[in-house]
């Protein structure tokens, strides 16, 4: 750019770098600088002026603490030429750098010197900034002066200064819980920003309606929303308020460890830019909360509730006091004074105007007030906020039916009291039908457990086991239940998914050639947050929540049907204690079990025993020890569990409904289990559904052989003589695009590869390919999943488990996708023995046997009911 000497040229330079500062503030800082030089060179007092002005913006934008100094020699420059309108201009730059410090008082006081210099059009502007600092300070101002400031700039054709003004006071009507107006601003906003061609801008308007999507409980939208935003093209301030954004959109939706990681990013973010970050201050004790941590939470929020106080902020400080009330409920601890605290912040944020934190806080007292034993106190607060029951936010209304379900407890009303907690998880299961992503679906689940686990108390005080069933798996897996939802069809994904596996098969050949892995790790972790996020654009179909209640066997008799002379054990952890749900011949019975820890601890050591057992290296007195104490292991456990059963179910076949990491149980191990059918079942519910979802299919059958895998080839080759007409895939031909062809719509499926559990991500667990890792993500675009499949390789039975006993893993995947038999190991698997294992396990198949019986007859004849391949199981129908 060539720059003259002229007045005019000087004025043109500030004004150019003022409106560069949203697009790139560093390049607006170099300019306004270069401005503010030939300015003072030629001793231009306006061009002066307006280059500490657009000075001072791009500091702002940048964390520069000298903005406020910058911005007051501006004002000290105007006022000494006599530049009334010039002062004026630099003194709602300065407000705005008082507010984001906390100065509301000074910014409003500042403000006002503002308009007594300014005409009719700039005082309408000025209306910008007004609520830009209410909405900074979350004070109780109304917004009566926006309207009138609209119409004028209108008159004048200001559609930049309009879409800010609506953009500002979307944001605050958006904070004060009014949503469908915020929307209405905030669309309009973008509509003006983008056909002004001001992408920072619009952008940032988008990070409020992705805000909303998330007010609104739109999961899907919101991330998808956030994801298409660069960080890259916002400033910094935007950047930081899309982190906490995702931070409180992975929270709610209980992914606390992502949740930590963006509260991190946006705290560091606002850090660096010299911003205050008070809506961060305000999640991190809510993300303490949910993490469990409720001693740290309310000290957090005493600490955040004196801070906002000191800054008048009263309705952050309101805010704050609500969650150290939520901590003090979540330790046992609420005192009168804290309930006493509680209302006044509520009274606060409802004089505010804001809605939405106002029944939240009643609902808050509420439930402190059930705590504290008051219940009149709590149904008058629960009556203030009783539309909770009917709409508002997810959370809101599952914890509004609770405090109903406490309440009508109080009183001896305990089936109004089951009612409200059905009510309530009904809630949670429409939601969850809204979302398409298995994770999603799986954490979701963390909200209604406290209700399910309520009305099993309830269940066990009565008299009525068809309600202790019901109550008992009302909850578990039921995200499993769900109708499947196809991944997003979008090519951007499809090519994340390629890349990965091509970075997946460098990392191996890197390892083996002991060279430099770090780029590619570093690559890999970055194509797996990608995919994850992409998943979970997806959403599921309209929210019925059917399943919550009617996915519940009604009555023992269909269960009983369905198991002919089998039984059920449904395992129950409450409180620290394992019960468990026997139901063979019509007949229902209770067992209580003792304390949970020690079956947990003796499961640790098994599993750890079978771990070294699977691995090469080890001398034979070494292997007898850890057998040795693998089966000693084993009969702790079997003591504890299936010996106090032995008298209620004989030698019947079993189907075992596990909880929490019982899981991961090698159930052929256990000394009472040895040589008996046991299906392992996520649920009952999910059995029946399972046992019902019979389709007719045309044979097919799919044998598939992964690399470098010992046994693989000959497995295949012994599987072959049983299945004549099977496709077959191995080496080079065993890709993941040709395996994926023949599963579709595969009546059986056997697959002898290695095979990897990601505990820190189940749904990159995978099987091992010519090309690379087939993981569940991928394995989910199937349309027809196989009917039955055998997984000849480790650790795929195994899932990770999540509350309300969601799982979530290769196998789980394959459950909710439909396939109803899966038999995978949920431990390492050795290669001695596997081959014959699975060749006698096709051979019992083939020859008629259901494939728990085939399995349990497998196992026996090779004697891995003691060790060895002890690990698989048989999931789902068996």
């Amino acid at each position: 750019m060539t720059v003259g000497v002229g007045e005019d040229d000087v004025l043109a330079l500030a004004q150019s770098a003022f409106e560069l500062v949203e697009a790139d503030a560093q390049a607006a800082a170099a300019l306004a600088e270069r401005a503010l030089r030939l300015a003072r060179r030629q001793r231009n007092g306006e061009g002066e002026v307006a280059a500490l002005h657009a000075l001072s913006f791009a500091q702002h934008e940048l964390g520069d603490r000298r903005a406020i100094r910058t911005i007051r020699s501006a004002i000290r420059a105007g006022q000494h030429h006599g530049l009334t309108r010039r002062t004026a201009l630099a003194r709602r730059r300065l407000a705005m750098d008082l507010a984001g410090r906390g100065a509301f008082a000074a910014a409003i006081r500042e403000l006002e010197l503002a308009r007594e210099g300014l005409d009719a059009h700039e005082q309408a502007r000025s209306e910008v900034f007004r609520v830009a600092v209410l909405w900074y300070a979350g004070t109780t101002e109304p917004l009566a002066g926006v309207e009138g400031a609209l119409a004028t700039l209108r008159e004048h054709g200001d559609s930049f200064w309009e879409a800010q003004l609506l953009r500002n006071r979307g944001g605050l009507l958006l904070e004060r819980g009014q949503t469908r107006a915020a929307e209405r601003d905030l669309i309009r906003a973008r509509e003006l920003f983008a056909g002004l061609g001001s992408t920072s801008a619009a952008l940032a308007v988008e990070t409020e309606l992705a805000r909303i999507a998330l007010t609104r409980g739109d999961l899907p939208a919101c991330l998808a929303r956030v994801d298409e935003i660069d960080l890259h093209d916002v400033s910094p301030r935007v950047a930081a308020e899309l982190s906490l954004l995702r931070a409180q959109a992975t929270a709610s939706a209980r992914l606390r460890g992502e949740s930590l990681q963006a509260l991190g990013e946006a705290q560091a973010m606002w850090k660096r830019s010299g911003h205050d970050d008070y809506l961060a201050r305000l999640e991190a004790v809510r993300l303490r909360l949910l993490a469990g941590d409720a001693i740290g939470a309310r000290a957090l929020a005493l600490q955040t509730e004196r801070s906002f106080a000191a800054q008048q902020r009263v309705v952050y400080a309101a805010r704050a006091t609500v969650l150290a009330l939520s901590a003090s409920i979540a330790t046992g601890a609420v005192r009168r004074s804290g309930l006493r605290a509680g209302r006044r912040a509520a009274e606060i944020l409802a004089g505010a105007g804001w809605r939405g934190e106002a029944r939240r806080a009643r609902l808050t007292v509420a439930r402190a007030a059930v705590a504290l034993g008051s219940p009149g106190v709590a149904r008058r607060e629960l009556a203030g906020c009783a539309v909770l029951l009917r709409r508002g936010p997810l959370a809101d209304r599952i914890e509004a039916w609770h405090v109903e379900a406490l309440l009508r407890l109080a009183r001896g009303d305990r089936a109004g009291a089951q009612r409200a907690l059905r009510a309530g998880l009904r809630l949670l299961e429409g939601y969850r039908e809204t979302l398409g992503a298995s994770d999603l679906r799986a954490s979701a689940s963390e909200m209604g457990v406290e209700l399910a686990q309520l009305g099993l108390r309830v269940a066990l005080a009565g008299a009525d086991m068809n309600s202790v069933l019901a109550w008992a798996d009302r909850l578990r897996g039921s995200a499993l239940r769900l109708p499947p939802v196809t991944p997003p069809d979008a090519p951007e994904l499809q090519d994340r998914a390629a890349e990965l596996r091509q970075v997946s098969a460098e990392i191996w050949r890197a390892e083996r050639s002991r060279g430099a892995t770090r780029t590619l790790l570093a690559r890999q972790a970055t194509l797996e947050r990608s995919i994850r996020r992409l998943s979970r654009h997806a959403a599921g179909g309209a929210g019925a929540g059917a399943a919550a209640t009617g996915g519940v066997p009604s009555a023992r008799r269909e269960l009983t049907t369905a198991l002919g002379g089998r039984a059920l054990v449904e395992l129950i952890e409450l409180d620290g204690m394992l019960t468990a749900l026997t139901l063979l011949d019509g007949h229902l019975s209770r067992h209580v079990l003792g304390s949970a820890e020690p079956v947990k601890e003796e499961l640790e050591w098994l599993r750890f025993a079978l771990v070294r057992l699977a691995r090469r290296g080890h001398s034979a007195a070494q292997r007898a020890t850890m057998r040795q104490g693998a089966e000693a292991s084993a009969e702790s456990i079997g003591e504890r569990l299936a010996a106090p059963l032995a008298r209620s179910v004989g030698d019947r076949g079993l189907v075992i409904v596990p909880t929490g990491s019982l899981h991961a149980t090698p159930w052929a191990m256990l000394p009472q289990l040895q040589g008996r059918s046991v299906v392992v079942a996520p649920s009952a519910a999910t059995w029946s559904a399972l046992q019902a979802a019979r389709g007719a299919r045309r044979a097919k059958v799919a044998l598939v052989a992964g690399p470098r895998l010992r046994h693989a080839t000959g497995e295949l080759a012994g599987l072959c003589d049983l299945y004549p007409r099977a496709r077959t895939l191995s080496g080079r031909e065993a890709t993941v695009s040709a395996v994926m062809a023949a599963l579709e719509g595969a009546t059986i499926a056997h697959v002898a590869c290695h095979g990897h559990f990601r505990s820190d991500s189940p749904l990159f667990s995978s099987l091992e390919l010519a090309d690379g890792p087939l993981n569940a993500y991928e394995l989910q675009r199937l349309r027809r999943p196989p009917e039955m499949i055998v997984l000849s390789a480790c650790d795929l039975g195994t899932s990770d488990t999540r509350p309300g006993d969601e799982l979530l893993g290769f196998a789980a995947a394959l459950i909710e996708m439909g396939t109803r038999t899966i038999i995978a190991s949920v431990v390492p698997v050795p290669d001695s023995g596997a081959k014959r294992l699975m060749i006698s396990l096709h051979g019992h198949l083939t020859a008629g046997d259901a494939p728990a019986i085939a399995l349990a007859k497998a196992q026996t004849r090779l004697g891995a009911g003691r060790y060895g391949q002890a690990g698989f199981v048989c999931l789902g129908t068996g």
